[in-house]
């Protein structure tokens, strides 16, 4: 009874809240079903943009990944312009560009200055932003001191200044090290690297110069050897070409047995001196170009048969 009784009440509530509600859905139904239908749309819309949101996000962080070139920084800055992956991507589309600008300043003058000015654009339009990031704001703040002064002409105060400014508003940065080499003097130094007259004068003629690409020959692979013409065919330049000059000789030191070939003469005459008249034209043999030494071996074969017998002889004489 008491589970029928409550049951009872509760329907005696309800009923009693429609009657009450009826005057206020016949005055206001129509709105109340319009702002929950705004709502629903609204609540549909916002769920379908973060999702969107969200992959292009993780398509622009992929971009990003596999960007390799200055080029394809400055198309996914392009593409995806708004989000967290645009800054990043145009703060190395800025430190590209000034390496290049650098690396062609020694080389290709023209080049080095649309590097380098597409570098300073770049950083100053991330430093001028509010949404810039305080990461990306310390890499550009760098950034731009570096550009300054590869492209000062002796004036150093822009690049000061933002070395200074970077030291700071950044206290703890990376970066902070190597400011202090531009602004601050080392141990030993009355100035700092950028203030001293001798950088500034090197600045002034380094801004100077204006070299191109064709200015530094290039070796060829087919460059003349010794003895040949310029056309790489032998010819008779190599009797023009000087002699080579001759080793000194060093005093108390005999000259090297390969150094000129010995002749016959010279190798004759030493055991010459050592046969007996006599014996010579009895056994000599007929010389030789190729091999003088011959008529040594028989003479002395002669003599030592002659002073010391020995007993191979006499077993030889046997039948």
């Amino acid at each position: 009874m008491k589970s029928e009784h409550r049951h009872e009440l509760q329907t005696n509530d309800l009923g009693k809240l429609v009657h009450q509600a009826e005057p206020y859905v016949e005055t206001y139904g129509v709105k109340a079903l319009v702002i929950a239908a705004v709502l629903l749309v609204l609540v549909i819309g916002y769920s379908f943009w973060k999702t969107s949101q969200t992959s292009q996000e993780a398509e622009a962080w992929t971009r990003l990944a596999a960007a390799s070139s200055t080029e394809d920084f400055e198309n996914v800055y392009e593409e995806f312009l708004g989000t967290n992956v645009a800054d990043w991507a145009l703060i190395q589309a800025a430190e590209s560009h000034l390496q290049s600008g650098v690396r062609n300043s020694f080389t290709d003058r023209s080049a080095s200055n649309r590097d380098l000015t597409d570098a300073k654009e770049q950083f100053q339009k991330l430093l001028d932003s509010t949404s810039t990031k305080s990461e990306i704001r310390e890499r550009a703040l760098f950034g731009l001191a570096r550009t300054e002064e590869s492209m000062s002409d002796g004036d150093l105060k822009a690049a000061t200044e933002l070395y200074k400014k970077l030291i700071q508003e950044f206290p703890d940065s990376i970066f902070r090290k190597l400011a202090e080499q531009r602004v601050k003097p080392e141990e030993g130094e009355k100035v700092a690297a950028l203030e001293q007259e001798g950088t500034q004068n090197f600045y002034k003629w380094f801004h100077a110069q204006s070299p191109k690409p064709g200015d530094r020959q290039q070796p060829g692979f087919n460059m003349p050897q010794p003895g040949m013409t310029p056309g790489g065919a032998a010819g008779d330049a190599q009797e023009d070409l000087p002699g080579l000059p001759g080793l000194p000789s060093l005093p108390g030191l005999p000259e090297p047995l390969t150094n000129s070939p010995q002749t016959d003469d010279t190798k004759s005459d030493a055991p010459k001196t050592e046969t007996p008249k006599a014996d010579a034209p009895a056994k000599v043999e007929p010389k030789s170009e190729e091999k003088p030494a011959t008529p040594q071996e028989p003479a002395t074969k002669t003599e030592a048969p002659a002073e010391k017998p020995s007993p191979e002889p006499a077993t030889e004489k046997k039948p």
